[in-house]
């Protein structure tokens, strides 16, 4: 790595002192700020820096090891946990990143410290461990793949162990993550682990093509309680398998999403089976569409609450799709944008729950029923209530 002149060696003594300021707070990964001259001369280096309580002063030299993330981590667990800093610019890692309970890993800006998985094939950061992996928290770098150009695994991944279920990780957090060049989903919930009471503040996903897999979010898992996804931003690629990419499927479990902005070759955006989920806004602004969409929220079961859809770009069939089953789905419309919605808002394409009543905040003229016997299980509500004034 290149030498830093005075200014940008000043930049980076700054940058340490905030680094993980906004965290919330949590008595059992004490507030370690890397302030020393020593460890930020490491940083400036290049070198990884881990810091715990009662732990030396530790840099682990990028040029001496294929695993400087995984040794830092490895270190600070010893100490009962700790914070594995990454130096701007760029960090190689052969993969997979194991995280152990109480390890962070934070870098200087999402555009300034990056972490490279190298081996093809390989996880970025992956949850496997026979314990309980609960508070971790991953902020402010970008977790590079090796490229499209090779198989890759996947960015995140909560890995099942159904010999044990009480190792479900808890407590995850993301500050600001950036994920490229992954050729496969970048999260993903295997189908016999149940994350629970994460947190992910921004992540972005650009450069990736998940049009082979359920979606660059997979929650695969039937289960997983109170997990949150503020502002979610995807610029998916073709590139490589040349299929759109969808977003997000889900078979369970309780997800909440602030924002999802999607670009590039985006596809379906929601495929929910099951569990609980609600959305605050769905923007779809497409770059270029290898098909276009027959839906764009497809609703098989579970609750859901969609509260505003923007088609900004591109066209889609359909906005919104009830499947067979469907059923507690409260839909807001007609959708925003410049986009075009080439069939209807609304599809009813399978006979819907009778017990569970769904809800449509739009008119009965945006509503087709292609598939199914009549339940009256949505009730379409555009014509409700008196107006006045």
């Amino acid at each position: 790595m290149t030498g830093f002149d005075r200014r940008s060696y000043l930049a980076l003594v700054l940058a340490s002192t905030m680094a993980g300021c906004s965290l919330p707070e949590d008595e059992s990964m004490p507030d370690q700020i890397v302030t020393d001259a020593a460890s930020i001369a490491d940083l400036a280096a290049g070198d990884v820096v881990a810091v715990a309580n009662g732990l030396d002063r530790t840099a682990i030299r990028t040029d001496e090891t294929e695993t400087p993330v995984q040794d830092a981590l490895d270190r600070v667990a010893e100490r009962g946990g700790g914070r594995v800093y990454l130096p701007p610019g760029l960090v190689r890692e052969r993969g997979p990143v194991r995280p152990h309970p109480n390890t962070g890993v934070y870098g200087f800006g999402m555009n300034v410290s990056v972490l490279q998985i190298t081996e093809s094939g390989t996880d970025g950061i992956r949850f496997d461990r026979d314990t309980k992996t609960q508070r971790v928290q991953l902020d402010g770098f970008e977790l590079r793949g090796p490229g499209l150009g090779v198989e890759t695994g996947v960015a995140l991944h909560f890995v099942s162990n159904p010999a044990d279920p009480a190792t479900d990780p808890a407590d995850f957090y993301v500050g600001r993550l950036y994920c490229r060049e992954w050729a496969n989903s970048v999260y993903r919930v295997d189908s016999d682990v149940g994350p629970f009471q994460c947190r992910h503040d921004f992540l972005r996903m650009d450069d990736c093509d998940a049009g082979n897999e359920n979606g660059l979010l997979e929650w695969r898992s039937s289960y997983g309680p109170a997990n949150r996804f503020g502002t979610v931003v995807a610029y998916p690629t073709a590139s490589r398998s040349g299929a759109n990419t969808d977003l997000l499927y889900q078979r369970g479990g309780e997800l909440a999403v602030g924002d999802i902005t999607t670009g590039g070759t985006s596809g379906t955006l929601v495929d929910t089976r099951a569990g609980r989920l609600h959305v605050g806004r769905l923007h779809y602004e497409p770059e270029r569409q290898p098909s276009v969409p027959r839906t764009l929220v497809r609703i098989g079961g579970g609750a859901t609450r969609f509260d505003d859809v923007v088609v900004d770009a591109g066209a889609v069939g359909y906005v919104y799709e009830l499947g067979a089953g469907a059923g507690n789905a409260l839909l807001f419309g007609p959708p925003g944008g410049r986009g075009e919605v080439r069939r209807n808002v609304v599809n009813i394409a399978g006979t819907l729950d009778r017990t569970r009543r769904s809800w449509y905040f739009g008119r009965p003229a945006e509503v087709d029923v292609t598939r199914g016997s009549q339940t009256g299980s949505l009730r379409v509500l555009g014509t409700a209530g008196q107006g006045m004034g």
